[in-house]
């Protein structure tokens, strides 16, 4: 990569006149923001984000060698692309997941903050809070993993599966972008990362920002089999059915004498239940579980739960 060559030759010949080298510090651009996290899981700690072709030029990256003072080398990030319904992807990166909000403009809405998520839920704590003195933001979610298919023996530290913490920037202009910098962890963990900014006029703080985000990495069984069994007020047994794992929407109807339903989520590591009631009105109760791909990194899924039949056509 143009970079890491121009890096490499730069480098080597500081070190042979003899200068020691202070890491760079992962400062973005004048007016570029932190606004969250990318979190790519690879296998091993091997770092290839600056084989990625898709990288652009863009700012620089500041090294402190004592004696020559402070070099500036060119810096490559990558920019996300928006979809045409809101959806962030970065270019050769897009199995990863997505926790950071962005700011913009518009003719509806004027300026805006939205979350950009495909994570799943963790704590209901996603909050935008706008007050006087300031602005907080806390985002929060989860990312399941566990065995791939076929797996009878296997460990969540073990695997080789790295979670790369990527930090995500977006500039004055709106862009959104990765520099390449972050943390790496494996195993089940959470991680919450803050930061706070502080805007300044006329020598006064005029106002705070306080970014707050949590991603916690979670292990969940793979699942054999899901059953919803229907029971009436006798507790006697209306209907039970096996339903298909798959990641679209489920839906259940309850048969007019049920009174009360028990779902059962079966795994090797046992059976899961839960109790729902029958719900009133055309509101379903959902309840949610999470499915993995063969690879074994999950997907929450939703069972929706009707308290009336449709009405069938004639």
């Amino acid at each position: 990569m143009r970079r890491s060559k121009f890096l490499l030759l730069a480098l080597a010949a500081l070190l042979l006149a003899g200068c020691s080298l202070a890491r760079a510090e992962d400062h973005p651009e004048a007016g570029d923001r932190w606004v969250g996290l990318y979190v790519v899981p690879t296998q091993g700690y091997a770092s290839d984000f600056y084989d990625n072709p898709n990288l652009e030029e863009y700012g620089s990256t500041q090294m402190e060698t004592g004696k020559f003072g402070v070099l500036s080398f060119p810096q490559e990030v990558l920019f996300a692309v928006e979809d045409e319904v809101g959806n962030y992807t970065f270019p050769g990166m897009e199995n990863g997941y997505s926790l950071f909000y962005i700011e913009g403009e518009d003719e509806v809405r004027s300026h805006y903050t939205a979350i950009i998520s495909n994570m799943d839920e963790h704590d209901n704590a996603n909050t935008l809070a706008y007050t006087d003195e300031g602005t907080s933001i806390t985002l929060s979610g989860a990312v399941h993993f566990g065995p791939p298919l076929g797996a009878t023996d296997w460990d969540p530290y073990t695997d080789g599966t790295i979670w790369r913490y990527y930090n995500v920037y977006q500039t004055a202009d709106g862009r959104v972008y990765l520099n390449g910098y972050g943390d790496s962890t494996n195993g089940p963990m959470s991680k919450t990362q803050t930061e706070t900014r502080t805007r300044h006029e006329n020598g006064k703080t005029v106002q705070d920002e306080t970014v707050s985000v949590t991603v916690a990495i979670k292990t969940v069984p793979r699942l054999d089999r899901l059953v919803v069994t229907q029971f009436d007020s006798s507790n006697q047994i209306v209907q039970s059915e096996d339903l298909p794992l798959q990641n679209d929407r489920t839906e259940v109807y309850c048969q007019p004498e049920t009174a009360w339903l028990l779902v059962e989520e079966t795994s090797l590591d046992g059976t899961e239940r839960a109790v729902y009631s029958v719900p009133e009105g055309e509101d379903p109760v959902s309840h949610s579980y999470v499915l993995l791909d063969d690879s074994g990194f999950g997907s929450l899924a939703h069972l929706n739960i009707y308290g009336w039949l449709p009405v069938q056509p004639r």
